[in-house]
């Protein structure tokens, strides 16, 4: 085999493990639901799906600092991604775990779900999808496998969101997930520094597991 006919195999041959792969482990988490796999990004699978809520419409709700927005000129480009390609991700947030949600039958990166340290220093869940994703039902899969990260992936018995007063569809999608409205702070300020009204939501069940994949270690266990 030619050296540069090599490199292509090998590119193509562990994209093909990336997107196959059925089991967590120290490199990454994976989970599937229906169409949507969710897993542990590369470094060009987290540029797309950081443009996923790059829009205006995305930050009136998650008001990222300017810097971690991905500009309008090069969001195209970001959501042109073949999934499974790119390099690692080497730098990922320490207090985080960020899961890239994949529309398998498109073949692209489409959103993102993460758990990590919240408001109260313990378990949060969130996550955004791409426009073209909205209003569709699909918030309710990227909550649910927030949940699933959390509780069969992190061993983590409670976790809670917020959403923004007045942020109805996400409301309603982290509802359909099978979150419940619990009291919270009145208020959060967002990375941007805007203090905005919240709601809560929570979610606990009575039994958890661990995977073998990256654990959320900075979790106080008082706050468990």
């Amino acid at each position: 085999m030619l050296p540069a006919t090599k490199g292509i195999f090998d590119r193509l041959t562990r994209r093909g493990r990336l997107m196959t792969k059925r089991a967590c482990d120290r490199q990454g988490h994976v989970l599937r639901s229906g169409r949507f796999l969710f897993r542990t990004p590369t470094a060009w699978e987290y540029a797309a799906a950081v443009a996923c809520g790059s829009d205006p419409a995305a930050q009136r709700w998650l008001g990222w600092l300017p810097d971690s927005i991905v500009a309008r000129g090069a969001r195209a480009d970001a959501l042109r991604v073949v999934p499974g390609t790119g390099p690692d991700w080497v730098s990922p947030d320490p207090q985080s775990i960020d899961l890239v949600m994949i529309d398998v039958e498109a073949n692209r990166c489409v959103g993102l779900v993460s758990v990590h340290t919240g408001e109260d220093g313990g378990p949060e869940t969130g996550g955004y999808l791409a426009p073209d994703y909205r209003g569709r039902g699909n918030g309710r899969v990227l909550f649910a496998a927030g949940l699933t990260l959390a509780h069969d992936h992190l061993g983590l018995p409670r976790v809670r969101a917020g959403a923004e007063v007045g942020n109805v569809a996400s409301a309603r999608s982290l509802q359909a997930a099978g979150l419940a409205r619990v009291a919270g702070p009145p208020t959060y300020r967002l990375p941007d520094g805007r203090v905005t009204e919240a709601w809560w939501f929570q979610h606990a069940v009575p039994r958890t597991t661990r995977c073998g994949g990256p654990q959320a270690t900075w979790f106080p266990a008082s706050l468990l």
